[in-house]
Order: structure tokens, then C-alpha cells, then sequence
């Protein structure tokens, strides 16, 4: 899936061979409101674009390559997504904050706390990561995660869509959606530390919640900084970013990246774009 200014498309390999192509003119909602352009606000409402289209995509996907027979109803999408909300709540917020609870008084060490915790965190996470990592299923989609990020690449340099100079790009990309996860395990130990200490309780996730769009806004920013400068801190953000990355970007075989090529031709259209394409 690529996402541009006015459009997101997909592409598919059928299992006949061919490549299925798909356009759908969807303006980002960034370009819609003025609003959205702002510092902060932009980082939320582009995660809530992403969210939105790529739970489109996989399911369209999905059901092209003939692994759903039938539409998912919208009740059963709703509760999918509540309950995976429920599961990623418990694994990656209350329980390293309750690990850290066990090791730090949260009262008198607040920042030291939340660093404990996002160390239980991220620990979490990795861990998470190299569990599916090890499907096959997992393996072959962070393959395509690497031609998406190298078609990106070759468009952003001017190089004409071929599959060799697509080859040739980086796997990693400083824009990813995984250096962005990374970058909120860092700024939540700031956000969080500036707010009172609660009791490490299931109803301590709720003011958490709360912040989660702050997280996310200065994560984004962070993200977005990083990316175009090259002062030491966005060299080491970016470095931060591209470890993460180790865990869901793998090099792509020559028939992941023409199905890339495609998805990023069609996203672009028939014009020639200077803004940057999203994977």
C-alpha cells in the first residue's frame, strides 16, 4: 500500500501471478482542513489517517488474494479492534508499569519510574516483534514492508521505477511507522513524568489513555524533524529508528518490489509528485 497527497493504492500479487492494482481517491485530511496542518494536531490526525487506511488495505488485500470469502461485518471489525485494544493496553501499558512498580517508588522517582517502565516496555516489544517475526506469513510481510520503503526511495531521488534501481535503495527508511512506535517508548518517559504519580492499578491506564494523543503529536514531530536534519540528535533518533526497523523491515525478493513499483505508480497517478509517499 502506498499512501499520496489525494490517493492511497494497493497492490496485490494474485495467486494466478498477476498484479492487481487499485486506486482510490481519498484526500488526506491534512490537505481537507488547514487545521490539521499544525504543529502537534498533524502528528494525531496523520496516525489516525494511516490507522484508517491501512485497516482498509489489509482487509481489501486480504480478500483479493483469496483469504477472506466474505466481507468482515462492522460489529465484528469494531470488536476485533477493541479487544486487540484491550490485549495491547494490558501487554505494553499497565503491565511494565507494573513491573516497574515492583522496582521503583513511583512517588519519589517519577522519572526514573517511567524510565523503568519503557525499558519494560520496549523489552516487551522486542520481544513481541521477534515472536511473529518467526511466522512465515510475518517474514513475507516485512519483506514487502522493505519494497515499499525501497520504491520510496527511488521515487524521492527522481529515479525511474525499475526494478534494479529499486533494488539498489536502502531496506530502511527514517519515515517508517516502526521508528515512530520506537520514538513514543522515549517521549512518553518525558510526557508522563510531568503528570502526578497514580496507583498502579487497571484503573491507572485510563488517565494514560488520555495522554496517548500527546504522545503520539511530539512522537510525530520528533519523527518528522529527525528525518530532515542531520544535527546529532536526528542522527541518533534516526539510528534509534533503524534498529527498530532490524525487527519488521526485511530485504524484499524481485517480485515483492514490482508489486511495489506498481502500488507507488498507481498512488502517484499520472503526475509527477514532490510530497512523500507513505508505505
Amino acid at each position: 500500500m502506498m499512501k499520496a497527497a489525494d490517493a492511497w493504492a494497493l497492490a496485490v500479487r494474485l495467486p494466478n501471478g498477476q498484479i492487481h492494482v487499485e486506486r482510490h481517491e481519498e484526500e488526506a485530511l491534512s490537505k481537507k482542513y488547514p487545521w490539521a496542518r499544525l504543529p502537534l494536531l498533524r502528528g494525531v490526525v496523520a496516525l489516525w489517517d494511516a490507522l484508517s487506511i491501512s485497516y482498509k488495505a489489509l482487509s481489501r488485500s486480504a480478500e483479493l488474494a483469496g483469504e477472506e470469502d466474505e466481507k468482515v461485518s462492522g460489529a465484528a471489525m469494531y470488536g476485533t479492534l477493541a479487544f486487540s485494544l484491550l490485549i495491547g493496553l494490558a501487554l505494553f501499558v499497565w503491565l511494565p508499569a507494573r513491573l516497574a512498580g515492583l522496582l521503583v517508588d513511583e512517588e519519589r522517582f517519577r522519572f526514573l519510574f517511567y524510565v523503568v517502565a519503557g525499558l519494560f516496555e520496549t523489552t516487551i516489544l522486542i520481544g513481541y516483534l521477534v515472536f511473529i517475526g518467526r511466522m512465515k506469513e510475518m517474514q513475507r510481510f516485512f519483506m514487502y514492508h522493505g519494497a515499499e520503503h525501497k520504491a520510496i526511495a527511488a521515487h524521492e531521488k527522481g529515479l525511474e521505477l525499475t526494478i534494479e534501481n529499486v533494488r539498489a535503495q536502502p531496506a530502511y527508511h527514517p519515515r517508517c511507522g516502526t521508528s515512530f512506535i520506537a520514538f513514543t517508548a522515549v517521549v512518553g518517559v518525558f510526557v508522563y513524568s510531568f503528570f502526578p504519580p497514580l496507583t498502579i492499578a487497571w484503573y491507572w491506564i485510563f488517565p494514560r489513555l488520555l495522554l496517548i494523543p500527546v504522545v503520539a503529536a511530539v512522537s510525530y514531530e520528533v519523527l518528522r524533524y529527525s528525518a530532515a536534519h542531520h544535527d546529532p540528535l536526528s542522527r541518533l533518533f534516526r539510528w534509534l529508528g533503524f534498529k527498530f526497523q532490524m525487527l519488521t523491515v526485511k530485504e524484499p525478493s524481485d517480485d515483492m518490489i514490482e508489486v511495489a513499483i506498481e502500488s507507488t505508480k498507481a498512488a502517484l497517478g499520472k503526475r509527477t509528485s514532490e510530497k512523500p509517499l507513505v508505505a
